[in-house]
């Protein structure tokens, strides 16, 4: 048996201060003193074949590394991507090219190859992507770019949404955004949007769009109209309120499935990475000034029935099922909800009313103890210490118990409403402009 050939050594990786190999076809240019920017930009899909630069271009020296770069890491038939802004705008950053090329064109007559990057500004998105809300553009070497979509990677449902996003007038406000379409009520005098605002921090789902609907601040927008652009949308969309009442979108969402025939799902906030990067919901208020991350993190809207929780919460990890409650002893268990948590003896149907508990706004967790209408026994209130116990901080902040004399938490304070989350924010995307 032949032993087996040498590897071939691959392609010398140039260096400068400015520019910073993170592996075989992945750099990060310019200030980075936090490595916010490698840290994200490890997360992005590898792509044989492809040589990816990400970061600021802050000043001609860190165009010039680039330039002196990627020369040797480019060989026939190597793609370049470029995350960087401006990289696509004619005269963008960098030397100053021949005529109105952008840099990216320029490079691309110097290295022979097909070079992408966006026009305006491109955002580093969480979880490993990047979105160019002016478009990517394809520079190969001759003739003009030609525009390359918004996304990178580019997901199936893009072409529809941007689409979609592009004939939306009137009443209705539609913008892309990375993980899909956001739509809300059009002023008159639009507050400016940043590219801060969690919206565009949300990840993208490679398989199906995320539908935001609201913002922080501004009436709900008309639901009629909001139903004409679902319409023209894939039915697997996912739907989430932000800064409108979680009931609004559910009703939204029931409607839809009953048209399509099919299971319409909702985020009961806006998906995002937490700090161990597990995808969960974030609930913002209407003025925006605060948010929580609610136990139900997604509900499914199937046709003639009831929203359901798609998976169990946090707060049952480790409790014994038991048809759609879970004990927490004493005889008793907890059901997940639309509107929050249901303690409740487990025989009581799936199906028992509970028309009595308002609909969810998303900014309060509704604990109902016992049944409706129904002396409560004493020891269902050791079974509501148990199930605090298990939730977070933030989410006992939110509580609203029922029926109010039960709560053992601040009987005297049962109806108060908490002014705020201790200045909790939702991180926005990292750009790398």
């Amino acid at each position: 048996m032949s032993p087996p050939a040498a590897p071939r050594p691959g392609p010398r990786r140039p260096s400068s201060g400015s520019l910073r190999w993170l592996a075989d076809g992945l750099a990060v240019v310019g200030p980075d003193p936090a490595g916010v920017v490698a840290v994200g930009a490890a997360r992005l899909p590898t792509e044989p074949g492809v040589v990816t630069v990400v970061g600021e271009v802050a000043g001609p020296e860190d165009w010039a590394a680039i330039t002196d770069a990627l020369p040797a890491m480019v060989q026939p038939g190597t793609t370049v991507r470029l995350g960087i802004s401006g990289a696509g705008t004619a005269l963008g950053p960098g030397v100053t090219p021949d005529r109105d090329a952008s840099p990216a064109a320029a490079l691309s007559r110097q290295v022979q190859a097909d070079v992408y990057a966006p026009d305006g500004p491109v955002l580093l998105v969480p979880g490993g992507s990047l979105y160019a809300d002016g478009g990517w553009r394809r520079s190969s070497g001759s003739g003009p770019s030609v525009p390359a979509g918004l996304r990178h990677p580019r997901p199936d449902w893009e072409a529809e949404v941007d689409t979609v996003a592009r004939h939306t007038g009137g009443a209705l406000r539609a913008r892309s955004v990375p993980a899909g379409l956001w739509v809300h009520r059009q002023t008159a005098d639009p507050a400016p949007v940043s590219y801060d605002d969690p919206v565009y921090a949300i990840p993208p789902d490679g398989q199906r769009a995320v539908v935001v609907v609201g913002r922080p601040g501004l009436a709900p927008p008309d639901p009629r109209a909001v139903r004409t652009v679902l319409d023209a949308l894939d039915p697997s969309v996912l739907l989430t309120p932000y800064g409108v009442p979680l009931s609004m979108v559910l009703d939204l969402a029931s409607d839809l499935a009953g048209r399509w025939g099919r299971p319409v799902d909702v985020a009961t906030g806006l998906p995002t990475l937490d700090d161990e990067d597990r995808l969960v919901s974030a609930a913002v208020d209407p003025d925006g000034g605060g948010w929580w991350v609610p136990p139900v993190s997604r509900l499914r809207c199937a046709p003639g029935r009831a929203p359901t929780p798609v998976m169990p919460p946090a707060v049952v990890a480790g409790l014994t099922r038991d048809g759609d409650t879970y004990r927490l002893g004493h005889g008793w268990g907890v059901a997940p909800t639309a509107w929050g948590l249901w303690i409740r003896p487990p025989q009581v149907r799936a199906d028992r009313d509970d028309s009595g508990i308002p609909p969810p706004d998303g900014t309060r967790l509704t604990i109902l103890v016992g049944l409706p209408g129904e002396p409560t026994p004493p020891e269902a209130r050791t079974v509501l210490t148990t199930l605090v116990a298990r939730l977070t901080a933030q989410q006992r902040a939110r509580i609203t118990v029922a029926p109010a004399e039960v709560d053992v938490l601040h009987p005297a304070a049962s109806a108060a409403r908490p002014t705020g989350t201790d200045g909790e924010r939702i991180s926005g995307p990292t750009s790398a402009r």
